[in-house]
């Protein structure tokens, strides 16, 4: 710890007043306290002049003021009509002020005041000067960490959802309270959105989790804003939003299991955003063909619906309809009449998930799938696929 130096002169001047019989008081400034002998920067620091008069004078001494100012004249603290002490008698004055820059500070103490003779009249007006040197410092700890704000966003794309996450990290001493964080852009191009938590412990993080919806395409700028009761921090990043691009493409393959003909409808989406609610339609020369759906499927990938079917469709045409970006889309293929393509495949490698299976052809029980687990195909099998 830094000492502080307290250097203490003192100074008495006399000033007398107009026809006052005489100037000497017998007062003088017997002692300073620091209530801090280590002060720093923004500390309260209290100066306590000790006011002592003399026992070698039988005046009184009225002190109407006792002020502390710094090496440029300007009163940084004051007390006022504090009383008369006689002979012998003291008075401490306590004198409270902050320190706003480090340093040595010149102060200087100012008694103002008049001797009062028995007979309760004024004998002269005095001042007492008192320098005082107070040498200040530099906080010796770091300050307190503020707390830090970090938002994760990818590319998106317009008319999509998007995840966004906000990591809210608190590496301070103290949690923070009644936490508000805000999310949102510097235009239009999202909705904000606010998340609350009622507390953010010391040492610890957080993550807020967000889902946007851009408008428009082109770079987007976000900024989160955290609210706390102490502290308000606001944290931002950018990234890019790409026109929406709807390519789906729908294929089918039969294929074959002891006496069981499955229907595969294969659902490509070759598009940079997620469909959903699909649902494929089938149909042949013989009828309607059975259909399957699915919840979604994202965007660069692909699912595959397994339902029976009586007998393998000679031809076929298929339909899928599903949402992107918030609107109803579809694409039709059509299967050529050339019939089937026959060739040997290994069902073990086709995948799909949640088909649900809207019925039959031929009337086969759903026991009759049973080698059907999870939306995978096991066992090698023969295979056929529908081709233009």
């Amino acid at each position: 710890m830094l000492v502080a130096t307290i250097t203490l002169l003192l100074c008495c001047s006399l000033l007398a007043g107009a026809g006052a019989a005489s100037g000497v008081t017998y007062v003088t400034v017997s002692d300073v306290g620091v209530s801090d002998d280590n002060p720093t920067t923004g500390d309260l620091v209290t100066i306590t002049p000790t006011i002592r008069h003399s026992s070698a004078g039988d005046a009184g001494f009225q002190i109407n003021e006792v002020t502390l100012t710094n090496a440029n004249g300007e009163r940084i603290a004051e007390a006022n009509d504090l009383g008369t002490i006689g002979e012998s008698e003291t008075l401490d004055v306590p004198l409270r002020t902050t320190f706003d820059t480090a340093g040595d500070k010149h102060l200087t103490l100012h008694v103002r005041g008049t001797t009062v003779n028995s007979s309760g009249h004024t004998q002269a007006a005095s001042q007492i000067t008192h320098p005082v040197y107070v040498d200040v410092d530099e906080p010796s700890s770091d300050p307190e960490p503020a707390p830090r704000v970090h938002i994760d966003a990818d590319s998106m794309v317009a008319g999509a959802e998007s995840t966004v996450t906000v990591t809210v990290s608190n590496g301070g001493e103290d949690a923070l309270s009644d936490v508000t964080l805000r999310l949102d852009d510097f235009g239009d191009n999202i909705d904000a959105q606010t998340r609350v938590r009622p507390t953010i412990p010391a040492q610890n993080m957080t993550t807020f989790t967000f889902t946007v919806t851009p408008d428009e395409a082109g770079d987007m700028n976000l900024k989160a804003t955290l609210t706390s009761e102490n502290e308000d921090v606001t944290g931002m990043t950018s990234t890019t939003v790409d026109e929406l691009e709807d390519t789906v493409r729908v294929d089918a393959t039969t294929v074959h299991e002891n006496d069981t003909t499955l229907l595969q409808y294969h659902v490509a989406n070759a598009g940079n955003a997620p469909i959903e609610d699909v649902l494929v339609t089938a149909e042949s020369p013989d009828g309607s063909l059975p259909s399957a759906s699915v919840e979604r499927v994202n965007a660069s990938a692909s699912e595959t619906l397994t339902v029976p079917v009586g007998s393998e469709p000679a031809s076929a045409t298929l339909d899928v309809s599903y949402t992107v970006g918030g609107d109803a889309s579809s694409t039709t293929e059509t299967i050529g009449s050339k019939g089937l393509e026959s060739t040997d495949s290994d069902a073990t490698t086709v995948s799909g998930q949640n088909a649900f299976l809207n019925g039959g052809i031929g009337g086969i029980p759903l026991g009759g799938i049973a080698l059907l687990f999870g939306g995978v195909v096991v066992g090698g099998i023969a295979g056929t696929r529908l081709r233009r």
